[in-house]
């Protein structure tokens, strides 16, 4: 079918699936392309963008401005923009309010009416980008759209003290119950996300040549930063790959029907998959694929690589992200060294200090 360019409009297709956005909100368009509910959608959009722009001391200006700005166009990352676009859309109704009437007030309210709608950590979600709305609006402060951060220093809704972390570590065990029942369209993407730390996105739309069959090495991209990890692919992962093959998709890894897998379809398997073990008591509640990107942080530090290693493998950018990945490492092991070399240390001080004792104790006799 012949798509016509509309101007605005950027258009891309992904596995058989048309995507539309609008260039200067980054709005998805959900209506059929080229229909007439898709062109009363784009005129709703412009009618909203139009007003916004007649409007600059408001928050759906400051939006805008910050939306059309190359810090939001170049800067950030393709998944970052998504991830904020979410929250714009939800913020939406408020494109009218006066930035002077978004205050420190306002925002804890809209913190608790997120917590009630779409539990917390939605509503930890929406203050956090309020607070890299401190990135907003320090866009606006410095361009003069806005004269003060409202959304700085606000407290996080607690979690629940028996509520399991969200994305939590994996535990051996249930790594073992749900590798040793997962199908091979399943386990393929596991291995993936459990021993290389990709996030199930990037597993189950990454490309054939990812996988170079002749020197076995893989090579993954990650989502947020853009980074390419080329490595060498672990005995296990290669042996569930090559379960998946023949099959003629130009994606990596396929589902059952031998097909692309869809973001959708990939989670319904996999969590009927961890319901089963659940109610077998194979494995415990929370558990999630994005944790097996946590797990293979911990599992790395636990064996006494380096953060930057770590952060090199996820494709992070930061140690920190690497840190906070692995922040419930058992290093107990790792620490014996430290332990030994304490030791050592106070065995070699004390050795030192008997033979200055001895050492003066026999002065003292020759000297009587």
């Amino acid at each position: 079918m012949t798509k016509v360019r509309i101007k605005g409009i950027k258009v891309y297709q992904r596995r058989g699936k048309l995507y539309v956005y609008h260039r200067a909100t980054g709005t998805r368009l959900k209506a059929p392309y080229g229909t007439t509910q898709f062109f009363a959608e784009l005129a709703s959009i412009e009618s909203k963008t139009a007003k916004a722009n007649e409007k600059p001391g408001t928050w759906g200006g400051l939006v805008l401005a910050y939306k059309t700005c190359p810090r939001f166009q170049i800067e950030l990352k393709r998944r970052t923009r998504e991830d904020y676009s979410h929250v714009f859309d939800w913020l939406a109704p408020m494109a009218d309010m006066p930035l002077n009437k978004i205050t420190r007030e306002f925002v804890c309210e809209l913190r608790d009416k997120a917590h009630l709608k779409k539990k917390r950590r939605f509503a930890n979600y929406v203050l956090s980008v309020l607070s890299v709305l401190s990135v907003v609006f320090s866009y606006g402060m410095e361009h003069g759209l806005a004269h003060e951060n409202p959304a700085s220093r606000i407290k996080k809704v607690r979690r629940p003290k028996d509520m399991p972390r969200a994305n939590r570590p994996w535990s051996k065990e249930e790594w073992q119950a749900v590798t040793k029942a997962a199908p091979k369209h399943i386990l393929a993407p596991v291995l993936l996300c459990g021993l290389l730390g990709w996030r199930e996105g990037e597993a189950i739309s990454a490309p054939r040549k990812a996988y170079n069959r002749e020197n076995g090495y893989l090579v993954g991209t990650a989502a947020k930063s853009g980074r390419e990890v080329k490595t060498a692919a672990p005995k296990a992962i290669v042996a569930a790959l090559e379960a998946l093959f023949p099959h003629d998709e130009t994606t990596l890894l396929v589902s059952s029907k031998r097909r692309p897998w869809t973001l959708n379809g990939f989670r319904t398997s996999f969590f009927k998959l961890i319901r089963k073990l659940e109610k077998k008591g194979q494995v415990g509640l929370g558990l999630t694929c994005h944790g097996l990107r946590h797990t293979t942080a911990t599992n790395l530090r636990e064996a006494g690589f380096g953060l930057q290693t770590i952060a090199d493998l996820l494709g992070q950018e930061t140690q920190s992200m690497a840190a906070h990945y692995s922040r419930n490492a058992d290093l107990t092991e790792t620490f014996r060294g430290v332990v030994q070399h304490i030791d050592n240390e106070n065995n070699t001080s004390s050795k030192v200090s008997n033979k200055r004792k001895n050492g003066c104790l026999t002065n003292r006799g020759q000297m009587a």
